[in-house]
C-alpha cells in the first residue's frame, strides 16, 4: 500500500504554538479581491490530520494520523517535517513537493519523499489558512493547515489556559483495539510545566483524571510534551506545532498504538 503524507489537513491536536518565516499577509479577503498567485501561499504553517486508506475492494486497510510543519517558499515549492502514525506505528516524516495557486485562490499540491500525497486546496482568511483534501485514490482525508505567525519561539510562547476535544483510535498487536475520545483543560506556566484536568472515553468506558507535565518549545515553534496521569501513573507524550501566533497548537500523540491528533485552543486574554 502506498503511504501518504496526508498533509495540510485538519484544523491542523495537544500543546504548543508556531513560527512563521514570512511577513504578514494582507487584510482578510484581499487575496480573493486582487487574485491569488503562488506568492499568496508562503511562510511556515502547521497541520494535524487523521484519516483512512481503503483497498481496491473497498475495505479499510489502514488508519493514519500526521502532524507537522510545512514551509511554502512563495514560488511553488514546499518542504516539511513531522510525525506519522500508521495503524499505531510511529515514525518521523520528511517531505518535499510543489504547489500551484490559481487566481481564484484554489490550487493543487504534490508531495514527494518517503511518503506521497496529491492535494486540492483553497486559501482562506487572507492566506492565513488553507482548506485541503487528499485526492489520491483510496484515501479519505480532508482538513486545514494554519499559518504559524510566530518566530523565535521559547517555552514562554506557550503560556496560559488551553483546551482541546479530540477523537482517535488505539491499535494493539492484533489490530485496532478501540476508539478514543478525550477532552482536556491545560494550564501552562510558560516555563515548561503544565497541569491538566481531562475526561476520556475508550470504547465508551468513561474516565476522568488529573495530570502534571513538562514541555519544551523549539525556536521554530515545534515542540514536545510529557504528562503523567494521576493516580494511574500512565504517561502520555505529545509532539506539537504552534500556529495562529500562539492562539492554537496542532498535536499528535506519538505513543505506540495511538492514532490521535488534534488542536489545542487558547482562552482569550482576561479569561486565563
Amino acid at each position: 500500500m502506498r503511504r501518504t503524507v496526508y498533509l495540510a489537513l485538519l484544523s491542523a491536536v495537544t500543546i504548543g504554538l508556531a513560527a512563521t518565516l514570512s511577513s504578514g499577509s494582507a487584510r482578510p479577503g484581499a487575496l480573493a479581491d486582487e487574485g491569488c498567485t503562488n506568492h499568496s501561499l508562503r511562510g511556515a504553517y502547521g497541520f494535524a490530520v487523521d484519516g483512512q486508506a481503503f483497498g481496491t475492494s473497498g475495505q479499510e486497510v489502514a488508519e493514519f494520523a500526521d502532524e507537522g510543519r510545512i514551509l511554502f517558499d512563495g514560488h511553488g515549492n514546499l518542504t516539511g517535517t513531522g510525525t506519522e502514525s500508521l495503524n499505531g506505528a510511529i515514525n518521523p516524516i520528511v517531505f518535499a513537493g510543489t504547489y500551484s495557486v490559481q487566481s481564484d485562490c484554489t490550487g493543487t499540491a504534490t508531495i514527494q519523499g518517503g511518503l506521497t500525497a496529491t492535494l486540492r486546496f483553497m486559501l482562506v482568511e487572507g492566506g492565513q489558512e488553507v482548506n485541503a483534501i487528499d485526492t489520491d485514490p483510496g484515501v479519505v482525508a480532508a482538513g486545514q493547515i494554519v499559518k504559524q505567525q510566530l518566530a523565535g519561539c521559547t517555552n514562554a510562547s506557550f503560556k496560559g489556559v488551553y483546551s482541546f476535544a479530540s477523537t482517535g483510535s488505539a491499535f494493539g498487536p492484533g489490530g485496532e483495539a478501540g476508539d478514543v475520545a478525550a477532552f482536556g483543560r491545560i494550564v501552562s506556566d510558560g516555563r515548561g510545566h503544565t497541569t491538566e484536568i481531562s475526561n476520556s472515553s475508550f470504547n465508551g468506558l468513561q474516565a476522568a483524571d488529573t495530570q502534571t507535565g513538562t514541555y519544551s518549545v523549539n525556536p521554530d515553534c515545534t515542540g514536545s510534551a510529557t504528562s503523567i496521569h494521576h493516580p494511574s501513573g500512565n504517561v502520555d507524550t505529545v509532539n506539537f506545532v504552534i500556529v495562529e501566533g500562539g492562539a492554537e497548537a496542532k498535536f499528535i500523540v506519538p505513543n505506540p498504538g495511538a492514532v490521535f491528533v488534534g488542536t489545542v485552543d487558547k482562552q482569550p486574554l482576561g479569561e486565563d
